[in-house]
């Protein structure tokens, strides 16, 4: 685990984590359920992280996310997608989310859980 300061714009430092990230999309209609999509994470900090997805999400989109971390619980969290760009390597697309601090989530859990792996490394 590495961690990294990006020079676009972040305050944090970032860990170079791979966790399985859960994605619901709501469906557009109430008539229709959702659906999930699976990726992985490619690197996460306190507020955000950054996905990596074969399908495109839009900007501005509000999005509950499950993380599934080796050895700990999951944790549920909520995003906004905040932008998105084009993989050349995978052909799919590099999604970052910043998390919202919000009651029905587990956003403090998730920032303990940064912290603790900030120490660590």
């Amino acid at each position: 685990m590495t961690t990294s300061q990006d020079q676009n714009h972040r305050v944090e430092t970032r860990l170079e984590l791979e966790a399985t990230i859960l994605i619901e999309i709501i469906a557009s209609d109430s008539s229709s359920s959702g659906s999930v999509i699976m990726c992985n994470s490619l690197d996460l900090s306190a507020n955000g992280l950054q996905v990596i997805l074969d399908e495109e999400i839009s900007i501005d989109s509000i999005l509950r996310l499950c993380i599934d971390l080796k050895d700990a619980e999951p944790i549920f969290l909520v995003g906004e997608v905040k932008w998105k760009r084009p993989d050349a390597e995978t052909g799919g697309y590099r999604i970052g989310f910043l998390l919202f601090e919000s009651d029905d989530t587990d956003i403090q859990r998730w920032k303990e859980l940064v912290a603790e792996l900030l120490t660590i490394q």
